[in-house]
């Protein structure tokens, strides 16, 4: 069901007819000046550049080496463990910080990895959202093409006397929102698109075709405990966690008496606030992890009761089709079972970018 999608970023649209003649101009328009086609990957790598905390990341990085090597300078020797007085504190401070800027440095080198991550997951999510305003805007147009379908056949049967003015009235209705709902989706596309070229960082009212829709792909069968597990190995939270334990077990193996330092007591409680933490890290991340699992398990549920609901749209509109050409059938009738499997369609597309973007989430769920 791939499909390009054209899309122009400045929407100018003055009229509310919606003929075919006026259709077919408007795709050639589009066909014609749609000169970049822009995969998600593309995207990703503008954003990438265009990124604040991706250049805030590395010169942190810098600042960090830096002090790494600064705080190397100050070393003497390293403590065989508890010392007394002034000098052996000096000497511990200093092996203290010099482990302490090398925890930052490798840090900020993870915070690149994150910082990546994070915008690669944004820009993807922007992506996607222009993909499902454009599926908003063509549903909203065939209700409006349906719509004025049904307003000519109730024109025709009011110049016949068969239907009431207040149901004329109604129809008219129908059609004025079906209208006001198109531009509705317009502007909401108009705005996706802005979002996506801020974030890439690309100068608005660029022409782009999105040429990656995402297809869909039946949930892996990797174990939770497994993905809970990886997640844990992974995690640039989890693994900062476990830093601050080191380094508050390094205050208590390092602990000077007689230096004027807090209570020995304080760095071993410490301790047990930093182990605490981590626990808490895991377990929230862990949490999270069952509930992107489950979710992401009922969507692909859904989307097997979707593929069943198409089979069965497809076939009344087979049906209607048949009976159309018979005289059974109105053209109403057949239109409105063309557009419940055009919706349906879309709404799978739909259930497929969410389940594509939950899919992401459970391999790096640090990015969302």
């Amino acid at each position: 069901m791939k499909k390009s999608v054209f899309i122009l970023l400045l929407l100018a649209l003055s009229t509310s007819s919606f003929s075919g003649s006026f259709v077919q101009a408007e795709g050639q328009q589009l066909a014609s000046n749609a000169s970049v086609k822009l995969t998600l990957s593309q995207a990703q790598l503008w954003a990438r550049s265009n990124s604040f905390s991706l250049k805030e990341a590395q010169q942190t990085i810098e600042r960090n080496r830096i002090n790494l090597k600064n705080a190397g300078k100050n070393l003497d020797f390293i403590p065989a463990g508890a010392g007394n007085g002034e000098e052996d504190a000096a000497s511990s401070s200093a092996w203290k910080g010099y482990a302490s800027s090398t925890v930052s440095y490798l840090e900020s080198k993870k915070q690149i990895e994150l910082a990546q991550d994070q915008t690669d997951y944004t820009t993807m999510k922007d992506y996607y959202d222009v993909l499902l305003a454009d599926n908003k805007v063509k549903s909203s147009e065939d209700a409006l093409s349906l719509a004025l379908l049904e307003e000519k056949t109730a024109e025709a049967k009011a110049n016949r006397g068969k239907i009431s003015p207040g149901e004329q009235s109604t129809i008219i209705q129908t059609r004025l929102e079906a209208e006001k709902n198109v531009e509705i989706a317009k502007s909401a596309l108009q705005k996706a698109l802005e979002v996506l070229n801020t974030q890439m960082g690309q100068p608005q009212g660029t022409v782009y075709e999105l040429v990656d829709r995402p297809a869909y792909r039946k949930m892996d069968n990797t174990n939770l405990d497994t993905l809970v597990t990886r997640a844990i190995s992974a995690s640039p939270s989890v693994w900062r966690q476990e830093e601050a334990v080191k380094l508050a077990k390094m205050e208590v193996k390092y602990y000077t008496w007689n230096s004027g330092t807090d209570d020995y007591e304080i760095k071993q409680i410490d301790v047990d606030s930093a182990e605490g933490g981590l626990k808490n890290t895991k377990d929230q991340l862990a949490e999270s992890l069952k509930s992107l699992y489950f979710n992401l398990q009922q969507n692909d549920e859904q989307y097997e009761q979707m593929q069943s609901n198409l089979q069965n749209a497809i076939k009344v509109l087979d049906i209607s089709r048949k009976k159309r050409e018979r005289g059974f059938a109105t053209g109403t009738e057949v239109a409105t079972n063309q557009l419940k499997v055009k919706q349906i369609e879309r709404n799978k597309d739909e259930l497929i970018i969410q389940m594509t973007m939950l899919q992401h989430a459970l391999n790096k769920p640090w990015s969302v």
